[in-house]
Parts: structure tokens; C-alpha cells; sequence
């Protein structure tokens, strides 16, 4: 059995030199923290509203496009829209949002800027996505406001990510 894929392999080989290098992928570990505002519409009893990201830190360990180390922290923010989950518990920090998120990722080429669409779910954690990174996150105290006599409207924010991008 050895011989046959070892023959295999040795016709093979003088082939792969013809075969275009895929584009060079990019993996790396990432800690975001920072605030993630509210704001209730007034007119949907707090079920839908607006959130955003701001001010917040993105800290990446690995390389960007298979080539590029990431030489530090760089800032993130984001914005977009948000439902209240149907849930039996309350609608404070129970959701379902959508939005853009933007951030820079200082690397040893240049800082690159990244800009791209942002899907979350939160219910007293959360999990977000986007083309390029997916992670969990977590809103935690201090917050403004308290959810029994209004809603949230502030809240500090953690999150883990995987960033894979070409």
C-alpha cells in the first residue's frame, strides 16, 4: 500500500509547481472591550431601538492575510438596530441586532482598516458575527438604567473572537 501513494505522491509533485498559491489566509485571537449604548424607541415600549459601539478596543494576537503580524490594540465601534427577544423573562438585555461594525488592526505592513456588516444575539450573553470575526461577548455592570424601572441604556461590554480573514 505504501508504494502505490508513494508512486502516486512522486508523479505528482512535478505538477503542484503549475498550481496557482491560494490567497494567504489570516487567523488570530481577539479581545474586544468597551461600551455598547441603547436607545429605546419611546414609541415601541423599549422592544426595538438602536444600539452602538463606542468608545472600544479591539486586541488581536496572530497574523492578518497569512503575512501581516498584528503589532497591537486598535480602536472598534459600531452601530445599527435592535428587537427585544419574545422571551418570558423581561426584555431587558434579551436581543437581536444587526449593524456595522468598523475597526483598525495595526499590523508590521501598514494598519488596515475593516469595515463589515454585524449580526448579534444577546441574552445575558451574547454571540456576534460578522465576515470576518465570530465570537461571544458579554454585557456587565456598571449599567445605566436597571430593568425593572427603566431600561438599559449603557453597559460595559467583553468579548472573545476568532479572526479569519483573507
Amino acid at each position: 500500500m505504501k508504494r502505490p501513494v508513494a508512486l502516486l505522491v512522486g508523479l505528482l509533485m512535478p505538477l503542484i509547481g503549475f498550481i496557482p498559491a491560494a490567497d494567504a489566509a489570516g487567523v488570530a485571537a481577539c479581545a474586544i472591550s468597551g461600551t455598547i449604548n441603547f436607545a429605546p424607541s419611546s414609541t415601541t415600549a423599549a422592544t426595538q431601538g438602536l444600539w452602538s459601539i463606542g468608545p472600544a478596543v479591539i486586541n488581536c494576537q496572530g497574523l492578518l492575510k497569512g503575512v501581516s503580524r498584528i503589532t497591537g490594540p486598535g480602536s472598534f465601534r459600531g452601530s445599527g438596530s435592535y428587537k427585544a427577544l419574545p422571551v418570558g423573562g423581561g426584555t431587558c438585555l434579551q436581543q437581536v441586532g444587526t449593524g456595522t461594525v468598523e475597526y483598525l488592526i495595526p499590523t508590521s505592513d501598514n494598519d488596515v482598516h475593516i469595515s463589515e456588516r454585524h449580526d448579534f444575539i444577546l441574552a445575558g450573553g451574547g454571540e456576534f458575527t460578522t465576515p470576518s470575526l465570530r465570537g461571544a461577548f458579554q454585557a456587565t455592570p456598571p449599567y445605566d438604567g436597571d430593568c425593572v424601572t427603566k431600561p438599559v441604556t449603557r453597559a460595559t461590554f467583553v468579548a472573545q473572537a476568532l479572526m479569519a480573514r483573507s
